[in-house]
């Protein structure tokens, strides 16, 4: 009787430690070549993702906004893993996205899974939309694997609200051959005097008429992110931890729009058009050849800049940081579970797809955003895959890019008001107030003023 008690204590010590090593496996994100390799072998049916929910619904739906063929691929591969129909309703952009999920809330529709910008997310949490995913299996292991910018952001009051869809961070492009024809070859400014200086100077010499082009198109951020990264970068914020303006007299914010301002007005070494351009368009200008920087772009443009099937200017681009220390503003956007889904288990297992593991294991989408649109994920398991990295050096220099990434800060360290649920309001009079002050409309004076005057207004 004690032998057999030894054997059965030693079976199941060795169950016991097989079970620990295939968590510690998949919480380290052995997955974009570990759980589809070696822990797929004999974790697939232990595996959370791997295990089909109870029920049966006749389709699952999710509410986002278009990015080339993403959702086609990723749809087709949840319907053929589990025999599920997907029901995507994608809008063109961002905002229309954000209109339609709030009408079919409101409307009581049916809403499994959706995405969100980082500025959009507090509103969408406090007006119910969206559900925390305590309890979701699985959840610890992503929560292990993801990198801090977008854990940290995601988890509100100790509660965990979605999985990252991508990071973003601001920083500049710049025309490596107009700039040594400027004799500045491989000199890029490192401060913002220097930036002034140098297109000047390429203005002067014929090199280039506007040798800057700012994404600066009224919109949700192409213009406040341009701005707001460069306060940032001069230790600036726009508001307080209480939600205070620091936008009065002698603040950050405000001599950064007189600079700003001064690159159209005074030095006219800006691209009037910028005021028209988003970062899609920005980015087919700057293609032509005719500048010789543009910013505050996102970081994975560069993939379209250096891309020879459809840019001019393709291997002739750099990626810069900001001047200084470096300082940036990025954000991670995501995929959010909703509160209007009516089986919660079967929008947990599409919210995964999206941004998550799929059946096999394997981050599909994530590393199919990394390798195709240079997408910096939000799981360092990703981060870290050879295939990732190999892809990204045909167009960028990669440590130069993390480098971006390392240095820095939230976007709500600069904007804390972003969590607030009136700021999307805001941020639409930001955009106007922006836009007045860089055509010489209004000072940056009055701009200020009346971005400090809007709090209230976007409260009512």
């Amino acid at each position: 009787k004690g032998q057999q008690m030894r054997e059965k204590t030693s079976l199941d010590q060795v169950m016991q430690a097989r079970r620990d090593f295939i968590k510690a496996m998949l919480a380290a994100g052995i997955g974009g070549a570990g759980v589809g390799g070696v822990g797929n072998a004999f974790a697939a049916d232990w595996a959370p993702w791997a295990i089909q929910p109870k029920g049966d619904p006749k389709s699952v739906n999710y509410v986002v906004w278009q990015f080339g063929k993403i959702y086609e691929q990723i749809s087709r591969q949840f319907e053929k893993d589990w025999g599920v129909k997907v029901d995507p309703i994608i809008e063109p952009n961002i905002e229309p996205q954000v209109a339609k999920l709030m009408s079919m809330y409101a409307a009581g529709s049916d809403i499994d899974v959706f995405n969100a910008p980082m500025q959009y997310i507090a509103n969408e949490i406090d007006q119910g939309v969206a559900a925390p995913l305590a309890g979701l299996p699985g959840l610890d292991a992503y929560l292990e694997d993801m990198t801090p910018l977008p854990k940290s952001i995601i988890t509100r009051e100790g509660k965990t609200w979605g999985l990252p869809y991508l990071s973003i961070a601001w920083c500049f492009f710049y025309n490596d051959e107009l700039l040594t024809k400027a004799g500045f070859g491989g000199k890029p400014f490192s401060s913002w005097e220097e930036l002034v200086e140098q297109c000047l100077k390429a203005k002067k010499d014929g090199v280039s008429e506007y040798p800057l082009l700012w994404v600066a198109g009224a919109a949700f951020d192409p213009l406040p992110g341009t701005w707001i990264s460069q306060v940032a970068n001069r230790g600036g914020r726009l508001f307080a931890p209480d939600l205070t303006p620091e936008l009065g007299p002698g603040s950050i914010a405000r001599e950064t729009l007189r600079f700003f301002q001064d690159t159209f007005l005074k030095h006219k070494i800006a691209d009037p058009d910028s005021l028209t351009l988003k970062y899609v368009p920005a980015v087919k200008v700057f293609n032509t050849g005719k500048h010789i920087y543009t910013g505050a772009m996102h970081n994975y443009f560069i993939n379209l800049v250096n891309d020879p099937s459809q840019s001019p200017i393709a291997g002739k681009a750099k990626i810069l940081g900001m001047p200084g220390d470096g300082r940036s503003v990025a954000v991670t956007w995501y995929y959010m579970l909703s509160s209007a889904t009516k089986n919660r288990e079967w929008a947990w297992k599409m919210l995964q797809y999206l941004g998550g593991r799929t059946k096999d294991g394997e981050y599909v989408q994530a590393i199919n955003l990394a390798k195709d649109a240079m997408l910096v994920p939000g799981y360092k398991s990703v981060l870290q895959n050879p295939s990732v990295r190999e892809t990204w050096s045909k167009r960028v220099d990669v440590d130069k890019m993390l480098e971006i990434f390392d240095k820095s800060v939230s976007m709500a360290d600069t904007v804390p008001a972003m969590h607030a649920p009136w700021y999307p309001k805001w941020n639409d009079m930001l955009n106007v107030e922006l836009t007045a002050c860089l055509r010489g409309q209004i000072t940056p004076d009055v701009a200020c003023d009346n971005m400090i005057a809007n709090v209230k207004k976007a409260k009512a």
